[in-house]
């Protein structure tokens, strides 16, 4: 234990990915193939589509043969030098939970990093790093489908741009990698005013600002050309051409009766956010989870504590996480399949901040028992559900 306090942060946080990547990638689901995999051997092929059929997934059938994959394609960009050495090698395609699990443990030791530069005590900073591991994240990392996969990339390489953006280093890399968290998740390009106000000071506009915009632009531009050349408009990535039953399409669905989005969808997600959890059945283990999801209240109990943040940046990272929930709550499907809300992971490392402020110096016995609450919780469906397919 000594010799643990006197290893050095960046030790610290390599031992807890390690730790990580091996956790999530026993206690996940067996694998099946994934979209961002195949996605990455068609670039270094020099195609936009998929030529194998993966009636599993939700893909866009294209004109003339062949399926686009209608999220976001920075994943697979992050695979692209996995994909190449495993074609040199002639290796079979690599499982996707192995790809989830390595980037989620990665996003373990960032956590720890970031909150090493956001000055907080090394006792509340590896608290916190193990809250974010073992709840929301873990479920995430560990059944590493396209959405999740996408969810966790996008974690990745937030908090590479929030760590280079804390220290006030990089500015340009810090936009890339803010361009290629949004190239994975849509909602976090909302939060570049937090950005630029790291990179502030007083209120004039500074060569750093510039440079975070230049490297932000490199991957926008990139997704709008991608876009045209598969759907003709920058901004369609293809999500209303996905296909549903036998005619139909994705926006037929119930849950799309209003559009992809709009404000009559906020209160299902409030729904599940706040209010539901576990049914109790006559049957052991008696406590059922549901894919439809469970309160961050019950899963993450923890987080809550970020209302207790005071200081200077804190009205701005509060602004920051309604700007990038927003989008989730006006989306038609409140993300199931899923355990707890796994939505909140786009805005946990703005959280984490907060949380950073509250326990700066020292954390409480409350907080570390709302930690291991939610930790338990996650066990438990993970477990139920992984394990026994216990779930309605």
């Amino acid at each position: 234990m000594e010799r643990l306090r006197r290893a050095s942060p960046m030790t610290i946080a390599v031992l807890l990915s390690v730790i990580g990547v091996v956790v999530y990638w026993f206690t996940g689901p067996p694998a099946d193939g994934g979209m961002f995999e195949p996605l990455a051997d068609a670039f270094l092929h020099g195609r936009l589509y998929l030529v194998d059929d993966r009636p599993w997934l939700e893909l866009v059938p294209r004109l003339g043969g062949g399926q686009y994959v209608p999220l976001p394609p920075a994943p697979a960009l992050l695979l692209l030098p996995v994909e190449a050495i495993r074609q040199f090698l002639g290796a079979a395609e690599l499982p996707n939970n192995i790809s989830a699990s390595v980037v989620g443990g990665a996003n373990i030791g960032l956590v720890y990093l970031l909150l090493t530069a956001w000055g907080v005590a090394p006792r509340p900073r590896l608290w916190l790093t193990i809250g974010f591991a073992l709840t929301t994240h873990w479920w995430v990392a560990g059944m590493a489908g396209p959405h999740h996969f996408a969810e966790t990339t996008a974690t990745f390489f937030l908090l590479i741009a929030l760590n280079l953006a804390v220290r006030r280093r990089w500015a340009a890399w810090a936009g890339l990698a803010l361009g290629l968290a949004a190239g994975s998740r849509l909602p976090l390009g909302l939060s570049l005013p937090l950005f630029l106000a790291f990179y502030a000071r007083g209120w004039q506009p500074r060569r750093e600002h510039l440079q975070l915009l230049a490297g932000l632009a490199l991957p926008v531009a990139l997704m709008a050309a991608y876009n045209v050349a598969r759907f003709g408009s920058p901004i369609d990535f293809g999500y209303v051409h996905i296909p549903s039953g036998e005619t139909g399409l994705i926006t037929d669905e119930p849950w799309f009766s209003e559009g992809l989005m709009s404000i009559s969808y906020i209160p299902r997600h409030l729904q599940v956010m706040f209010l539901d959890t576990f049914h109790f059945v006559a049957q052991a283990p008696f406590l059922k989870p549901s894919w439809s999801g469970a309160a961050l209240w019950l899963t993450t109990p923890f987080l809550f504590w970020a209302v207790m943040a005071r200081g200077r940046m804190v009205p701005l990272l509060w602004v920051t996480i309604g700007l990038v929930i927003l989008p989730d709550l006006l989306w038609g499907s409140w993300g199931f399949a899923q355990f707890g809300y796994r939505r909140i992971l786009d805005v946990v490392p703005f959280l984490l901040l907060l949380l950073g402020l509250v326990f700066r110096e020292r954390i409480s016995r409350w907080a570390i028992a709302t930690i291991l609450f939610g930790i338990a919780v996650h066990a438990y469906g993970i477990f139920v559900i992984n394990v026994l397919a216990f779930v309605e």
